[in-house]
């Protein structure tokens, strides 16, 4: 084989490998423009969950504050409550002292107002007035 010959076997194939190698960086300049984009993508994911994860804080922190609020009205309603049940008790040992006060009165009102008519009777109690 000839030097001219081998000159154009390798020309062609540099050709060849030229187109592959154009072929190849415009590969790998798309390659580069999707790993950039995807380095975008990634940045603003990271970003979006940093402020997904500081949105969930907030959350969080808002609904322990409800939590703790909701807590302190309970507590301040079963308070309040047990105040007015003790009232109450106390409203319930009045009213049975007044029965009670009430009926020794009534009895007491009784006896003297059949005392009073047993005098108007002309009898002196109510032995007399069985005799």
């Amino acid at each position: 084989m000839a030097d001219d010959e081998i000159l154009r076997r390798l020309d062609a194939h540099l050709a060849v490998a030229n187109e592959h190698m154009a072929r190849g960086n415009e590969h790998m300049a798309r390659g580069n423009e999707h790993m950039a984009r995807g380095n975008e993508l990634m940045e603003s994911n990271r970003q979006a969950l940093g402020e997904h994860h500081q949105a969930m804080e907030d959350i969080r922190f808002e609904l322990s504050q409800m939590s703790l609020r909701g807590e302190r009205v309970a507590r301040e309603f079963i308070a309040e409550l047990r105040e007015q049940r003790e009232e109450l008790r106390e409203q319930r040992e009045d009213l049975r002292e007044f029965r009670l006060e009430f009926r020794e009165e009534s009895l007491a009102w009784r006896r003297a107002l059949f005392a009073i008519l047993d005098q108007l009777k002309g009898g002196g109690g109510p032995a007399a007035a069985g005799a």
